[in-house]
C-alpha cells in the first residue's frame, strides 16, 4: 500500500525524469508527447534509398582508394576516365 509520502516521492521522481526526454511531437526536452501544447516540427530525414547509395558511394571511393596505391598514376586515371565515360552513356 502506497503512503502518501511514497506518492510524493514518486511524483518527485518523475518530474526528475522528464527532464531528459524528448517530445516526439514538438522535439523540446522536459515534457511527454501527450502533454505538448506545442505545434508538430517537421524534420527532414533522407530516404532509406539514399542513405544506401550513399554508403555505396563511400565503399565505392573507399575501393578506389585502395587500387589507387596498387596501381600507377597513369593506369588508375584511365580506369577512372573508362568508368565516366560508362556513367555518362548511362544517363543518355
Amino acid at each position: 500500500m502506497a503512503t502518501p509520502m511514497h506518492r510524493l516521492i514518486a511524483r518527485r521522481q518523475a518530474e526528475a525524469n522528464k527532464q531528459h526526454v524528448r517530445c516526439q511531437k514538438c522535439l523540446e526536452f522536459g515534457h511527454w508527447t501527450y502533454e505538448c501544447t506545442g505545434k508538430r516540427k517537421y524534420l527532414h530525414r533522407p530516404s532509406r534509398t539514399a542513405e544506401l547509395k550513399k554508403a555505396l558511394k563511400e565503399k565505392e571511393n573507399r575501393l578506389l582508394l585502395q587500387q589507387r596505391s596498387f596501381f600507377p598514376p597513369h593506369v588508375y586515371q584511365h580506369w577512372r576516365n573508362h568508368c565516366r565515360k560508362k556513367d555518362q552513356e548511362k544517363k543518355v
